[in-house]
């Protein structure tokens, strides 16, 4: 009898996890590359019918107010999949997580599902260029890419990367020559061959038709081709969801790499679109910079310097409707592959046991602003469609108008997937950033008030010259901005300041920050987004901590020449005439001294700096605050 009680004990603690596991949901978590809030189908926008995305509308909650927490794909994709903002670690700009001093050591999401009973699933772009950890699938199919490419047939070009060569007249001498990234902004139908000629003397042997991945990629017509990456991708999902899943519960990750440019896609989709029918909204063509901050609408930037890119050929009127038109076929050609992989869901045998989370990295803005691309901090640049269905108990065809932020995500599939709390725990150590958004979908309206998370969803974007030849200052100097349910409310680095009202003003058009009307409101808002932004970890202290610390953070001020030490490495070497504010930041392998608002110094070392004590022979320091990395 003890030798059976004994194999029945065995056997419950193999089989009960497994069977708590099978009665778990499924996920299939749905990501789209620089898509904005076309398939919301927003007043103000050319509109695109997208009849997937409405029929997962239909079957669920949309929220028409979510946002991304940083408009550039890398950090906000990081972000999302460990959970912490990006002034959480620091990490705003095209950076390698896996080289973050906080990221590195925190758990992503995949590999939190995966060691928690799941199957984990990925196809296409999920985490920013090669960064994906891909231990923790169970299957992982093929990455993203955003070819095909034409070719002009050199070994250097012959992965991509390079514009169409009927499109070259946009970087003539007399329209902007020095433009960064020439390959994206190029854009048409696949039907536009492309075809470089001979170029003996500059070493092109030339070369006609389109290339992927360093092969041919053949182009008859659109029913005689090869199939695009997102298609092959869709079909790849569609098989998954079609497999019997009977040991674990799954959760698919499925990327899709256009609206991201170049806006190349099959030519029926830009039939879909003729010109004489788009209507471009006047407000687009308004020059609306005027009273914006002038940190974020400085027009030497690449979101405007590609929208003025457009206008610089007087020869060329219809050129900013053909972009227009390539954008939007570029959106109903992701609609027909969500299509692809709804429909497969809906025919396999997990189709009431599966949540489905439909959303992007970032917006893109198509005109308004002056802009044309991510990078900005308003609506078009950080408003994302975020739809869910198949929770059960949930409504349908509702909407729900609380802001919510991708910071959201990783508490949110915690909750519905019975993951366990505080995953960075034994790790780097971090809380959740987000709050889980089950409250909400349940309850779109939030009339319990079960909903934990802020007011407001926040925004950071890396200042100074953020776009043009990748580089990283911009990271030292971020913005934020908080969006509510009908206000925005931004903060620049250097304290320029903008407040819009958008049942007032939908297109942000009068920014009313200097109004004093307004300035309770602003003051308001003001004190949510300092909160968000450094957080509630601050502690104050009148002395420097005899502790020992691997990473912190100082908030005080200083005056008189001065340094401190880290362990034996001095991080900070300052020389402040008065009392002058001072923030001294380090992490990993690098110690940032702002003074004064302004950056002071900027030291990167050959090692991370180990933890040690912060000793000071000479620094002057009061009103002290301190949090831990």
């Amino acid at each position: 009898m003890i030798r059976y009680l004994l194999c029945f004990t065995v056997l419950i603690s193999y089989v009960l996890p497994q069977t708590v596991a099978a009665d778990r949901p499924n996920v299939l978590f749905i990501i789209v590359d620089d898509l904005n809030d076309m398939p919301l189908h927003p007043t103000g926008k050319p509109y695109v019918p997208t009849p997937n995305f409405d029929r997962l509308a239909r079957q669920g909650v949309s929220f028409t107010n979510a946002h991304c927490n940083d408009p550039i794909c890398a950090p906000s994709r990081s972000s999302m999949f460990t959970g912490l903002y990006p002034q959480t670690s620091s990490l705003y700009w095209f950076e390698d997580y896996r080289q973050n001093a906080i990221l590195k050591n925190s758990k992503t999401l995949t590999e939190h599902l995966a060691t928690n009973r799941y199957n984990v699933y990925g196809v296409g772009k999920l985490y920013h260029g090669f960064q994906d950890p891909k231990g923790f699938y169970a299957n992982r199919g093929p990455a993203g890419n955003i070819g095909p490419w034409p070719w002009d047939g050199t070994k250097a070009n012959q992965r991509g990367f390079i514009p169409h060569p009927q499109q070259m007249y946009f970087y003539a001498d007399d329209a902007d020559p020095d433009m960064d990234y020439k390959w994206e902004h190029t854009f048409g139908p696949l039907s536009m061959i492309p075809e470089y000629a001979v170029d003996q003397a500059n070493n092109i042997p030339g070369y006609k038709g389109w290339r992927l991945s360093g092969q041919p990629w053949r182009y008859v017509s659109d029913d005689d081709r090869d199939a695009m990456p997102d298609e092959v991708n869709a079909a790849w999902a569609a098989d998954v969801l079609q497999q019997n899943h009977k040991e674990k519960p799954f959760v698919l990750f499925t990327g899709f790499s256009r609206t991201h440019t170049p806006l190349y896609a099959p030519q029926k989709y830009f039939d879909m679109f003729p010109l004489d029918e788009i209507e471009v909204p006047k407000a687009w063509l308004k020059g609306d910079l005027k009273d914006c901050a002038p940190s974020l609408g400085n027009t030497s930037l690449y979101a405007f310097r590609r929208y003025q890119m457009l206008f610089n050929h007087e020869d060329r009127p219809e050129l900013f409707k053909q972009w227009l038109q390539a954008y939007m076929a570029c959106v109903a050609f992701i609609d027909d592959q969500v299509g692809t992989v709804l429909d497969a869901l809906e025919a396999s045998p997990h189709a009431d046991n599966t949540i489905v989370f439909l959303t992007s990295d970032h917006g893109f803005h198509v005109g308004g602003k002056d802009a044309l691309y991510k990078q900005t901090l308003w609506d078009s640049g950080t408003r994302i469609p975020f739809i869910v269905s198949g929770l059960e108990g949930m409504p349908k065809g509702v909407t729900c108008e609380q802001p919510i932020s991708l910071i959201d995500v990783y508490p949110t599939f915690i909750d519905l997937c019975d993951l366990p709390l505080d995953p960075h725990q034994g790790r780097s150590g971090y809380p959740l950033d987000g709050h889980s958004i089950k409250p909400l979908i349940l309850d779109p309206a939030d009339s319990a008030g079960k909903w934990t998370g802020p007011e407001v969803a926040i925004t950071a974007l890396p200042g100074k010259d953020h776009s043009q030849h990748r580089e990283h200052i911009g990271t030292l100097y971020p913005h934020f901005s908080v969006r509510a349910k009908d206000w925005r409310y931004s903060l620049t680095s250097d304290g320029q300041e903008e407040l819009y009202f958008y049942i007032n003003d939908p297109h942000e058009f009068v920014n009313l920050a200097n109004k004093k009307k307004y300035a309770p409101i602003k003051a308001y808002f003001k004190e949510q987004l300092i909160h968000l932004r450094d957080g509630d970890n601050w502690l104050e202290i009148s002395s420097l901590p005899t502790i020992e610390l691997s990473a912190f953070e100082i908030i005080a001020e200083t005056k008189g020449k001065s340094s401190l030490t880290f362990g034996e490495t001095v991080v900070a070497d300052i020389d402040a005439a008065g009392w002058t504010p001072v923030r001294i930041r380090v992490a990993g392998n690098r110690s940032q001294v702002w003074l004064d608002q302004q950056v002071y110094s900027d030291k990167i070392y050959e090692n991370d700096l180990s933890a040690g004590k912060l000793t000071s022979s000479d620094m002057q320091l009061r009103n002290i605050r301190i949090r831990k990395l």
